[in-house]
């Protein structure tokens, strides 16, 4: 009895520990939107969070006074902005409104200080991680592609979280005299290759496209816009990850009717009960790495078009002969 007692402490724990990764915080803002969340830190000012369904993406900051309410995934429920009630009693005199400090969540996660922005004498600029910084050159990588430039097309490197900057050339501003304006043309040759391809780049849970760094819903709307079938791919992904969902709740369901029955007694019904939330729970994990192999499909079926070679064909007609030419 003390054995299968044991046994179903042991399984439950390991069950409740897998369903901890799907706890998530809600932000109301005071517009309404709700915004499902891991929160990162919470301060005076200001809230740092990154999307649920995708915590080793970017960072985002929302200020406290957009937000109306805060509901953590342990159920405490944080109020900020409230609109203000009618046909209220006048407050009594000599009250003072007591304002709730926001919790600080520690351990804070570490952020990315290798990520910098790369402004050329071209007047460009891109994002990307440094990987060396050198008198004649800056090696960095972009979608886990290395590449380099020499330091005589850099202006300065401008690291986004410690806010140092490494300057290799100053452009100073003469002097112009009045005339009319002329519209200045950049060339995008410039440009290192791989970010002209207008291609959607994956970079450890990040997505880049035109030389910036956008959300999981952008790229959405950006597959939605230009690409239908890698659309499709994405949809299916998203109901592969609502499939988890579900079956991690079946799981759930299980687990807690198995620490009911141990109350009554009743081990075989626990070790019964626990065992069955494996198969939904396992069916879950897969749902969840399934999406993400089919999120993957949808951008490469939306970057095969930039591979697809242009073939033309021209006829030659000529007093002697007559041909069919093929150009690529």
């Amino acid at each position: 009895m003390q054995n299968k007692l044991r046994l179903a402490v042991i399984l439950t724990a390991l069950i409740l520990l897998s369903l901890a990764s799907y706890a998530q915080d809600i932000i109301v803002t005071t517009d309404a939107q709700k915004i499902e969340a891991k929160i990162i830190e919470v301060s005076k000012s200001a809230i740092r969070y990154k999307e649920a369904d995708n915590p080793d993406g970017p960072t985002f900051v929302i200020d406290v006074a957009d937000i109306s309410t805060i509901i953590y995934a342990n159920g405490k429920v944080v109020l900020y902005n409230q609109p203000a009630a009618t046909n209220a009693q006048p407050a009594a005199a000599d009250t003072q409104p007591v304002a709730e400090t926001p919790l600080t969540l520690e351990p804070q996660q570490p952020v990315d200080e290798s990520l910098a922005d790369i402004s050329l004498l071209s007047g460009n600029t891109f994002r990307a991680r440094i990987i060396a910084l050198k008198k004649d050159q800056v090696a960095y990588m972009i979608d886990g592609n290395e590449s380099t430039l020499p330091a005589s097309q850099i202006e300065k490197v401008l690291f986004v979280h410690t806010g140092q900057a490494k300057v290799y050339h100053t452009i100073s501003q003469p002097a112009v005299p009045k005339q009319k304006p002329v519209a200045k043309t950049t060339p995008t040759s410039a440009l290192p290759e791989i970010l002209q391809s207008g291609r959607i780049y994956r970079d450890n849970g990040h997505f880049f496209h035109n030389n910036t760094y956008i959300s999981k819903k952008e790229v959405e709307r950006i597959l939605q816009r230009e690409n239908a079938a890698a659309y499709h791919q994405w949809k299916k992904a998203d109901g592969f990850l609502v499939g988890g969902a579900v079956c991690t709740g079946i799981g759930g369901g299980l687990v807690l009717g198995g620490l009911l029955a141990i109350t009554s007694g009743n081990y075989g019904a626990v070790l019964g009960m626990e065992c069955c939330a494996i198969v939904p729970l396992g069916i879950g994990l897969g749902f969840t790495l399934g999406a993400s192999a089919q999120y993957n499909k949808a951008i490469d079926l939306y970057n095969s078009k930039f591979d697809q070679a242009a073939v033309e064909l021209r006829w030659c007609v000529s007093p002697a002969e007559v041909g069919l030419a093929i150009a690529f």
